[in-house]
């Protein structure tokens, strides 16, 4: 009893506290498990180094519903840490873009006609057009008025500028990567360059224009990208991270050589590599004439013959005729494993599931290289097994009722390995400094058919690991998680548990209005004082 006393105590002291300091920069303590509130290290040292002043303009309508107020108030939030943080280099406004609307708008606004399809259409606004020059378009809200559900236009975005430089954030969604984002932007918006990103080319490779579009667009943002050739026997001088994609042709000994020079000097590649490329629509393979199998097995990494099938799959849609009608039906695909969570607990790695990798490879990662640590990244489960990649093993009308299926995983799908790794060309030497190496056994995660925001998350965070910029890749990973119950706990303790959080949900609302209604009968009491009869 006297534990449950002093455990109300120091609560009530936390809530007396919270409402005095409020309002006092500096004054906050993040008690979150994960400091979820607390500006991360690539935040404050991007801030740290700004050399002139950058502004945020946050475009908000006024009187939003929830959840997109709350948006706005953690948005508010965040802007004034950062402020803090800058030195008075970052300086930030919040504008209702409907206030900063002129007389000739506001005529504008009620000129309504009907177009041939009898929509409302109008003259845009000199506010509207101003925004969108920026790349801030209004969204449509959901709002409930006099117990009717309406729509309503409403402006979500943000303007940062520097100098004479400037770029938008259209829409903020999700806070849970608005600092991030925010940050990202800063940071591209001040840097003299980006990252550069090799695409090696010229073995069968999915071409960067025709086919690698999205991945093109996901990237951009932070790097630049380019096709990369090798047969000068050299990777480029202002290529920062080289990614091997897909490629079913052999790799001459001069560019062999070449990626091997790139990795002695201690640089960053990823090996995304088919045994069989397939293809989506009629599931036929063709069998990849890639020679690269020695060279990534001298970095820590030997890659399998067969393919992974594995019964945590996942789903396609398949057609069927069905007399006069063709029908979509579901069908599992074993051999399209979805892997829910990867190992480990780098960044690479956190906030990341379900991923689907098709048609991989497995891999069997090397354990007995000196300086050289490698890390599986991502397993199939134990209900996995492996097979030859035939037509007939990969029909999508397979029958698996009567298949015969022997579990023998779980296998290894995807590995890192970072370290002073040996030479393929002389196994006596290693390369100069840290080398990061990644090895998957599939290149379609690239696919733009199968690339979901699972995949495209795996992939930022792999040229984020690989450019070295692992404090952003930090950001990108933290969330806010939720804290669950203890699952060891007695039922009767969870019941307990439970009861003392709303109890204390309670408490802590009760005494807060508590203490508001204290402060403002000790207002009303100064003011009575001072007022002259």
């Amino acid at each position: 009893m006297q534990k449950s006393a002093l455990a109300f105590i120091l609560v009530g002291i936390l809530v007396v506290l919270n409402v005095l300091l409020v309002g006092l920069p500096g004054w906050r303590i993040d008690l979150t498990r994960d400091k979820a509130f607390t500006l991360a290290e690539a935040t404050t040292e991007t801030l740290g180094k700004l050399d002139k002043p950058i502004t945020i303009t946050a475009y908000f309508t006024e009187n939003l519903p929830a959840p997109f107020s709350d948006n706005a108030r953690y948005t508010k939030d965040l802007l004034s840490e950062m402020r803090a943080t800058s030195g008075g280099q970052l300086s930030f406004e919040f504008l209702d873009p409907q206030s900063q609307e002129t007389e000739e708008d506001r005529e504008k606004k009620k000129d309504v006609k009907r177009d041939i399809f009898g929509r409302s259409v109008r003259e845009k606004t000199s506010v509207e057009t101003e925004l969108e020059q920026l790349g801030i378009q209004p969204v449509e809200v959901r709002v409930f008025e006099e117990d009717e559900a309406k729509t309503m236009r409403a402006y979500m975005g943000l303007a940062v500028r520097y100098g004479e430089q400037k770029e938008a954030l259209p829409y903020v969604q999700d806070v849970s990567m608005l600092e991030y984002d925010l940050t990202s932007i800063v940071r591209r918006l001040v840097r003299e360059k980006a990252p550069m990103v090799g695409v090696v080319q010229g073995h069968g490779e999915p071409d960067l224009q025709s086919e690698m579009d999205k991945v093109i667009g996901m990237l951009k943002q932070n790097y630049e990208m380019k096709p990369v050739k090798l047969d000068d026997g050299k990777v480029p001088d202002d290529v920062d991270v080289l990614l091997i994609i897909g490629p079913d042709q052999p790799f001459s000994d001069t560019e062999l050589k070449a990626i091997d020079a790139w990795v002695m000097q201690g640089k960053s590649v990823a090996f995304f590599l088919d045994r069989f490329q397939v293809d989506l629509k009629s599931f036929q393979p063709t069998p990849s004439g890639h020679n690269l199998d020695a060279l990534v097995g001298a970095y820590g990494v030997e890659l399998g013959s067969q393919l992974v099938a594995d019964v945590e799959c996942a789903t396609l849609s398949v057609s069927e005729r069905r007399g006069f009608m063709v029908v979509q039906m579901p069908i599992k695909a074993p051999f399209i494993p979805q892997v829910k969570t990867l190992e480990g607990d780098s960044p690479l790695s956190k906030g990341l599931a379900d991923l689907t990798l098709p048609f991989v490879t497995p891999i069997y990662p090397k354990t007995d290289l000196q300086g050289v640590a490698v890390e599986v990244l991502a397993r199939s489960t134990a209900k996995s097994w492996l097979e030859d990649g035939t037509a007939a093993a990969l029909d999508p009308r397979r029958d698996w009722g009567s298949a015969q299926v022997s579990f023998t995983g779980p296998y290894a799908l995807m590995a890192t390995a970072r370290g002073q790794v040996p030479s393929f060309v002389d196994p006596a030497q290693k390369a100069a400094k840290e080398a990061r190496v990644i090895v998957a056994g599939t290149s379609s995660i690239f696919d733009e058919a199968v690339l979901s925001p699972q995949n495209a998350g795996l992939i930022l965070n792999m040229i984020d690991w690989l450019s070295l910029d692992a404090k952003l890749l930090d950001m990108r990973a933290r969330s806010l998680t939720e804290a669950p119950i203890d699952p060891d706990l007695s039922p009767g303790a969870k019941t307990l548990v439970k009861a003392g959080n709303v109890a204390t949900a309670v408490l802590l609302d009760g005494a807060f209005a508590g203490i508001l209604m204290l402060r403002r009968r000790s207002r009303r009491n100064a003011l009575a004082v001072t007022t002259p009869n």
